[in-house]
C-alpha cells in the first residue's frame, strides 16, 4: 500500500500532513457520531482527492482578507462555523478514506458469486452500448457514461449499475425505440444487481472495513454540508472575482482523480507488458 502521507500533486493542491489529518478527525469524531445514520451520504467519487480540493478552497477562503468578507455577512444569512469547520472536515475526510484503503488492503478480498458478477458485467456492457448509440460524448449524459466506464472493482460495478439504471429511467422515452440493445426491464434489473453486489460485499467485510466505511460516509456528509454552505456564500461574495470558478465541484474533482488513477494503472500495465516483450525478445 502507498505511504499514507499524500504528496503534492500540483501547484494548486496542498500537501496533506497525516498527523494533522488524524488530529482533525479525532477532534470532529464526537460531532460525526451525532449525524443521523439515515441521512449519511455515500461518496460517489474519490473522497480523498475531493478532500484535497476542499482543503485548497479552505486555505484560500481563510486568508485574512477573504475571511473578513465572510465575517461581514449577517449571522442569520451565513454561519461562520461552516468556514471554521471546512479545513478540519477536509482533513478528516482524507484521513478516514486512507484508513478505509488500509483496511481494505489488509482485509480478505471479497468473493462474489461468479454468476452474479458475470450477469452484472453483461448488463452493464449492454446498457453502455445503448448509451453509446443514443448519447454523444460531449453531452451531459455522455460525460456521465464516460465516467462510469472508468470504474473498477465490485463496488464501482454496483454504483455503475445504479447510475445506468437512473439514466435509463430518466431517458426512457428516448431509448424505448431501440429494439436492438435496449431492454425495458434493464433499469430495474440493474438496480437489483447493484443491491445484490453491495449486500454480498457487506457480508464479507471485516470489522475495520465496516467501521471505516461508515466513518468515510460520516466525514463525507459533514464535508459536503460545510463545503456547500461556504461555496454558496463565497460564490456570491466573490462574484466579481471569478466566484463560481473558485469553488470546484468536489464530486468532479474526485472523479477526475479517479479517472487519472485508472489511466495511470492502464499505462503502467502497458509499459510492463512492453518491457516483458522486449526481455522475451532478448
Amino acid at each position: 500500500m502507498a505511504n499514507p502521507k499524500a504528496k503534492k500533486k500540483n501547484d494548486k493542491d496542498p500537501a496533506v500532513d497525516a498527523e494533522a489529518a488524524k488530529t482533525a478527525f479525532d477532534k470532529l469524531l464526537p460531532r460525526l457520531d451525532e449525524l443521523p445514520g439515515d441521512n449519511l451520504l455515500v461518496p460517489n467519487t474519490a473522497a480523498d482527492a475531493a478532500a484535497i480540493a476542499a482543503l485548497r478552497v479552505a486555505s484560500e477562503m481563510n486568508a485574512p482578507a477573504i475571511r473578513a468578507r465572510f465575517e461581514s455577512l449577517p449571522k442569520k444569512e451565513f454561519d461562520l462555523g461552516y468556514l471554521d469547520d471546512l479545513e478540519h472536515a477536509a482533513l478528516a475526510t482524507w484521513y478516514a478514506t486512507t484508513q478505509l484503503l488500509e483496511a481494505n488492503a489488509s482485509g480478505t478480498e471479497a468473493k462474489l458469486p461468479v454468476d452474479l458478477v458475470n450477469e452484472a458485467t453483461d448488463v452493464k456492457a449492454r446498457m453502455l452500448r445503448v448509451c453509446d448509440y443514443h448519447f454523444e460524448p460531449d453531452t451531459e449524459i455522455g460525460r456521465q457514461v464516460a465516467d462510469i466506464r472508468v470504474g473498477t472493482g465490485y463496488r464501482d460495478l454496483a454504483q455503475d449499475l445504479s447510475r445506468l439504471g437512473k439514466i435509463f429511467r430518466q431517458q426512457e422515452a428516448a431509448l424505448a425505440g431501440d429494439k436492438k440493445h435496449y431492454r425495458a426491464d434493464d433499469a430495474d434489473h440493474a438496480a437489483k444487481l447493484s443491491h445484490s453486489i453491495l449486500k454480498e460485499l457487506a457480508a464479507t467485510r471485516n470489522g475495520e472495513q465496516k467501521l471505516w466505511t461508515e466513518r468515510v460516509m460520516r466525514t463525507w456528509t459533514f464535508l459536503s454540508r460545510a463545503y456547500g454552505e461556504v461555496s454558496a456564500a463565497g460564490t456570491w461574495l466573490l462574484r466579481h472575482e471569478g466566484g463560481a470558478e473558485r469553488f470546484p465541484s468536489l464530486v468532479a474533482a474526485g472523479r477526475t482523480a479517479r479517472r487519472a488513477r485508472s489511466e495511470g494503472t492502464e499505462s503502467e500495465g502497458a509499459e510492463a507488458e512492453q518491457g516483458s516483450a522486449e526481455l522475451a525478445g532478448g
